[in-house]
């Protein structure tokens, strides 16, 4: 049967008889007739099976050649859809390793260190920010400002160098007199946005209140519009407002006059009586001392004099500027015994008391500002606001 079937399936070229496989054709007599049968000899079946093998087997190649190829072709396809281009393989590499670089760099990189000194204080008294970060700084600029409770701002002050060796920065900021108590907030600012918000808390602190008549010469001062005295406080505030790097003094402040006795305190709420009957309201920015025309009136720290002239309303005037963004004023003064751009030690001799200006007796006002705030004199008889011992100590423990 099998054999058969590759008869059967095998091409014509193949012999079908015995004659086409000799090459003889049959004797034909007049009495006999011929029809070709199909004759199988040993040699016929042999010659069959034998093209049939080497045809089969020829096919099986080609088939199998074919596959090959085609799955060839197949799997290079899948390979290019899949290996990326050797420009891409580099620039992957090159990708993976500065991600790698990136992250060495970030995880030897310390955190940054925050204090704020003390974590607490009343209106008018001065907070230390202090700052330890030796490799994100940069040549950028740091602001430190403090917002109440509805996180409206109550005061800004820039970062200086402190110890520029170690990477320390440090801010001081003023509580105004008018803050709202309650919980508050320091927040750290680049000029790319807020880096760290620290907790803080304003203390409750309550002010006096008191009623000053002033007489026709004082009214005009107060009320009558005047080119000179605009200009002279567009000065003063452009000084006070201003933030240098030098630190003339980080110690503690000694009062300006031996004196105690005091006329008015900071932050006293005041009503100015006008002669024509009408009233006015302010804040006393500093503390009024009460001491005769003639006391000598001395540096209450090391600072260089940034003003030392007459004005209209505060009379003679100095102003020394102590540390970035930190000044104190000297008001009503009969005379002045320095010059601006000099550079003085603390209990230099400023001047003389005196009541020129806007004053209703001999006295001398002190005032501290603190990048533009006023804060209160006596606050910075307590500490010092440089501590630097301290500040290093303080940010070696990691403390907020």
């Amino acid at each position: 049967m099998f054999l058969e079937t590759m008869i059967r399936s095998a091409p014509r070229i193949l012999p079908r008889s015995y004659t086409e496989l000799h090459g003889l054709e049959p004797k034909v007599g007049k009495s006999q007739n011929y029809t070709k049968t199909p004759c199988y000899s040993v040699h016929s079946v042999v010659f069959i099976f034998h093209n049939f093998i080497n045809q089969w087997f020829l096919r099986s190649i080609l088939i199998a050649l074919a596959i090959l190829l085609v799955s060839g072709c197949v799997k290079d396809k899948q390979q290019t859809q899949n290996e990326p281009a050797e420009e891409q393989v580099e620039e992957t590499i090159a990708e993976e390793q500065a991600a790698e670089e990136i992250t060495v760099s970030f995880s030897i990189e310390e955190e940054p260190i925050f204090a704020v000194i003390p974590p607490a204080a009343r209106p008018g008294e001065p907070v230390t920010i202090a700052w330890s970060d030796k490799f994100k700084s940069g040549t950028q600029t740091f602001y430190a400002e403090l917002l109440d409770s509805r996180e409206r701002r109550l005061a800004k002050s820039s970062f200086f160098d402190l110890d520029e060796e170690q990477g320390i920065k440090a801010a001081i900021l003023a509580i105004p007199s008018t803050a709202r108590i309650g919980d508050a907030l320091v927040r750290i600012e680049s000029e790319g946005g807020t880096i760290r918000d620290l907790p803080f808390i304003i203390e409750n602190r309550v002010f006096q209140s008191e009623t000053i008549p002033l007489n026709q010469a004082n009214t005009d001062l107060r009320t009558v519009p005047d080119p000179q005295k605009t200009l002279e406080s567009e000065i003063l505030w452009a000084i006070i407002s201003r933030t240098g790097k030098e630190i003339y003094s980080d110690g503690f402040f000694t009062p300006p006059v031996t004196s105690t006795r005091r006329t008015s305190d900071y932050g006293d709420r005041r009503v100015y009586a006008y002669s024509n009957g009408t009233t006015d309201t302010s804040i006393h920015a500093g503390v009024d001392c009460g001491v005769p025309t003639g006391t000598e009136v001395r540096a209450c720290a090391a600072g260089k004099v940034v003003l030392a002239r007459e004005r209209i309303v505060t009379g003679n005037t100095v102003i020394l500027e102590h540390l970035p963004g930190v000044y104190s004023l000297y008001y009503h003064m009969d005379s002045i015994a320095v010059s601006e751009g000099l550079v003085v030690a603390g209990g230099t001799l400023l001047g003389l008391s005196g009541s020129t200006g806007l004053a209703t007796g001999p006295h001398l006002h002190w005032e501290i500002r603190v990048s533009g705030e006023n804060a209160d004199p006596d606050a910075f008889l307590s500490r010092p606001l440089l501590d630097k011992e301290y500040i290093i100590d303080k940010l070696g423990r990691g403390s907020l």
